[in-house]
């Protein structure tokens, strides 16, 4: 992210908003939601209905996204990259592709977040809607 950041006087983190959630992100946001769910499953014998996660802007821009790659996960959604790595949406996975049903998913975040990731809550809108 760091070298790609054009300098503009706001973004002091050089992070691209952009490139959120980060692949490293990605990773960890799938492994965390699997065993979330996993856990879940093992205690109750189903899987929840609806989990809370809440999106915090410091924390976002030390993980790279990893917030944002656990909700991706629960609702079963991925992040589609330009050729220049840039996101452009979040696209659902195909409903005969699921192993498991969509997890419903209560955001809430934090001030920072919203001023520093308006993109990403565009996009998680759009495939919100979807």
């Amino acid at each position: 992210d760091g070298r790609g950041v054009l300098p503009t006087g706001r973004n002091i983190h050089s992070l691209d908003p952009y490139r959120i959630p980060s692949p490293g992100a990605w990773e960890r946001g799938q492994i965390a939601a699997e065993k979330i769910l996993s856990q879940t499953f093992k205690s109750s014998g189903k899987y929840p209905e609806t989990i809370a996660v809440t999106l915090w802007g410091l924390d976002s821009i030390k993980t790279r996204g990893e917030s944002v790659a656990i909700i991706l996960a629960l609702i079963c959604a991925r992040p589609i990259r330009e050729s220049t790595g840039r996101i452009v949406k979040y696209d659902l996975c195909p409903t005969e592709d699921l192993v498991r049903p969509r997890i419903d998913v209560l955001g809430s975040m934090s001030g920072i977040f919203r001023d520093s990731f308006a993109n990403v809550l565009d996009l998680l809108d759009d495939v919100f809607r979807d």
